[in-house]
């Protein structure tokens, strides 16, 4: 049992420090002159066959899913990853790196919500307080302070939009696919996510040959480090420490970002911004308590 728990942790603080430096790599990205949508489905067209691969390579027996795993699968991947990474990504082109990592690490106390509401947990003046010392983060993050609105408003609403479909991704997993291979669902879910996008917009500028030679390395390191690992580490951390506790190790990724940003990106992190995070940090500890 300590060691399986032990595993979970693993998997979530190795889960958070890769998807902590999947914004700095968005953004370079973006310098080259694509979109959210292009950007996802381009990285979606290297990652599903990679993560096939594995799965015939070193597990072939769990590739196969029942009509009702692969019903769950479909949702997981069209309504969980497809909206969160789209708005994810969508609030990099608005917000700083360090912000959106702030936002969406908002989504352990939508976890929260949800287990106390559904999950008919006991609510507490601890759950209460680390609730409202959230909220308070937030604005100190958001630097909403006196009314100013520092940063654009539909970047903030991308960026807790992304928070909530990512909740979603962490609870959906944890009730209906538990019996599922961590990969084979990382891959049946980026698959079904892949085809809604190109539904939605046919990638007529992969068939045309207009990647620059920077994208493909970009979304290599993006289907590799941003995608496979981390997700499939996700889901392997939910099984064995559950949803809750997944996500709030994983707010290990905000001061990840937050290094890289400044580091890399020379993005400003100010005082409040940090005093922001660290009350976000304390509320999740009050609620893992």
């Amino acid at each position: 049992m300590v060691i399986i728990l032990k595993k979970g942790y693993l998997y979530s603080i190795i889960s958070a420090i890769f998807f902590g430096s999947a914004g700095l790599i968005v953004k370079l990205a973006f310098l080259e002159g694509t979109e959210s949508v292009d950007l996802l489905t381009l990285q979606y067209f290297i990652a599903v066959p990679l993560m096939f691969i594995l799965l015939f390579v070193f597990n072939r027996s769990r590739m196969r899913a029942s009509k009702k795993e692969l019903f769950h699968l479909f949702v997981l991947g069209v309504v969980g990853n497809t909206f969160m990474t789209v708005f994810y990504y969508k609030s990099y082109s608005y917000l700083p790196m360090s912000m959106v990592t702030i936002l969406l690490y908002t989504y352990p106390i939508i976890v929260f919500f949800y287990s106390v509401i559904f999950g008919k947990e006991r609510i507490s003046m601890h759950k209460i307080l680390a609730l409202i010392l959230a909220f308070i983060g937030c604005i100190f993050a958001l630097g909403l302070m006196k009314g100013e609105i520092k940063y654009s408003p539909l970047g903030i609403l991308f960026g807790i939009l992304a928070a909530v479909f990512y909740a979603f991704m962490n609870i959906y997993s944890e009730h209906r696919l538990s019996n599922v291979e961590p990969l084979a669902i990382n891959a049946y879910s980026t698959l079904f996510s892949l085809l809604s996008l190109m539904l939605y917009k046919f990638p007529v500028f992969i068939f045309q040959g207009k990647v620059s030679t920077n994208m493909i390395k970009y979304t290599v390191i993006l289907a590799l480090f941003c995608e496979i690992i981390p997700l499939t580490l996700m889901y392997a951390a939910i099984k064995y420490i559950g949803s809750l506790k997944a996500s709030i190790i994983g707010n290990i990724e905000t001061p990840t970002a937050m290094l890289l940003s400044f580091l890399i990106l020379k993005e400003p992190v100010t005082i409040i911004q940090l005093l922001g995070a660290i009350l976000i940090f304390y509320a999740v500890y009050i609620i893992r308590k």
